[in-house]
């Protein structure tokens, strides 16, 4: 082969090669495709640091912040799949988890939530329920959650704050 011919190719190689690369970050991809479900199913929702969020029941009680320890009950599926609750409480047990002080954080009471639903949590009052789009980076990222999922879920977690149990600015 001809050094000209040779040439060429590499430099319509070399062409292609950085259009391949991926322009946006996962949170970008998330959030698209979040909006996109939202969109196509025609449902209305709010923001708060990129979770959606829909109010199914206000709640009467107190507003929900960093540092709480909280009860709720929850199931939790993917936008992939909106029909398989991979996560739940037990029957009729609510959860306790502890709010880091810092979302994102790590609470030194007990078991935090994934820092989409902690954010979420916050955006509630005592009594109400919501549901929550969390994208994968927000959640469990590249990990599956079950065996029948998929890497970068986006998750749908419908939330009923029952408890405002303690507020320690300690976790």
């Amino acid at each position: 082969m001809k050094l000209s011919k040779l040439l060429l190719i590499i430099a319509a190689i070399v062409a292609v090669v950085p259009s391949c690369k991926k322009t946006t970050t996962q949170l970008e991809d998330d959030t698209k495709a979040i909006k996109s479900y939202l969109s196509a199913n025609g449902i209305t929702t709010e923001e708060s640091t990129n979770v959606f969020y829909q109010v199914i029941t206000e709640g009467k009680g107190e507003q929900c912040i960093p540092g709480d320890t909280v009860a709720i009950k929850y199931q939790a599926s993917t936008i992939e799949n909106p029909t398989n609750i991979f996560e739940k409480n037990e029957g009729n047990k609510a959860v306790i988890y502890y709010l880091p002080t810092t979302l994102g954080g790590t609470a030194t009471g007990g078991p935090a939530p994934i820092y989409g639903l902690q954010i979420g949590l916050t955006t509630m009052k005592e009594g109400g329920k919501s549901k929550f789009y969390i994208p994968s980076s927000y959640a469990y990222g590249a990990s599956k959650i079950s065996t029948d999922s998929i890497e970068y879920a986006n998750l749908i977690y419908e939330v009923e704050l029952c408890e405002i149990i303690h507020r320690d600015k300690k976790h």
